[in-house]
């Protein structure tokens, strides 16, 4: 799918949470081929200014008839904080669509789980909006979606989700709102006493997260896709900075890596090398939030 370069105007910029912010972009060049899972990257600064790398951020929904997509971002440095300080009107620069998306269900029959955990939101509400516009239309009940956060002032309102009939189960790591927990905690408590299991399991969020996921899914017969949050500084596949360790079948003790910028963001969770990334789970990585 062939990548665009287009200046981007900024329409609308909200506080949705606490230190998370939601921008509408007009990009119409962009958005009519970009899909739920992909991303796009944003420079911040005008030529030659600081920051000077791009920042990357999944598509949190896509406007395609009217050329608009809405990005989500968590402030946690300079050019996250420049770019909610940019005024309606202004102007960023653009590439994308970028990455690999999400592989939709085909069937209205499938039951499927979302496991959203904080900014991960984003990439998993792009899809939703999919399949409630096509496969799920008519059945927005055998959608579930897990959504937590550390507290109730991260947690971004999703009543349009509820209204349609999306299955909605929210958790806090402080009890603060929903149930008190982990988001797996949440969705383990559900499907492990459930005597079916879902036929399609998405996932975003923190390593940890995902890790835990990874181990959750071995043994069952789930088809899984996990939105993988990684730095990175080019999204083409250049820098190899967003390199993952990964499993080659035909020689599972030989080293191998994919990029999460070209090989992803979106993944079966089983073709990573999670015992490699063991080390480093307490360094979070944050593809939406650079």
């Amino acid at each position: 799918m062939p990548r665009v370069q287009e200046k981007a105007k900024i329409l609308e910029s909200h506080r949705e949470a606490e230190g998370i912010y939601r921008l509408v972009l007009y990009a119409p060049k962009i958005v009519p081929t970009a899909r739920p899972g992909q991303f796009v990257m944003v420079r911040v600064a005008s030529e030659g200014a600081d920051p000077l790398l791009a920042r990357p951020f999944s598509f949190y929904r896509l406007h395609k008839d009217d050329g608009l997509c809405e990005i989500l971002l968590r402030v946690v440095g300079t050019g996250t904080r420049l770019l909610t300080r940019r005024t309606p009107g202004s102007s960023v620069d653009v590439v994308g669509p970028l990455g690999r998306g999400f592989t939709a269900p085909t069937s209205s029959e499938e039951t499927v789980v979302l496991v959203a955990g904080g900014i991960g939101i984003a990439p998993l509400r792009a899809l939703l909006d999919h399949m409630l516009a096509t496969t799920h239309k008519n059945h927005p009940e055998r959608l579930h979606l897990y959504y937590g956060a550390r507290s109730a002032g991260e947690l971004i309102a999703l009543h349009a989700l509820q209204r349609a009939g999306v299955v909605t189960v929210v958790s806090t790591d402080d009890g603060s709102a929903g149930e008190a927990g982990t988001v797996l905690d949440a969705m383990r408590k559900r499907w492990e006493a459930s005597a079916q299991m879902p036929n399609r399991l998405y996932a975003c969020g923190s390593l940890p997260m995902q890790v835990n996921v990874a181990r959750w899914i071995r043994g069952r017969n789930i088809l899984v896709e996990m939105s993988l949050e990684s730095m990175m500084a080019c999204g083409i596949g250049a820098c190899l900075g967003c390199a993952l360790p990964a499993v080659d079948p035909e020689a599972p003790h030989e080293p191998r890596y994919l990029h999460v910028c070209q090989d992803g963001p979106v993944l079966d969770p089983r073709r990573i090398r999670w015992d490699k990334l063991q080390p480093v789970m307490a360094r979070p990585l944050t593809f939406t939030s650079l």
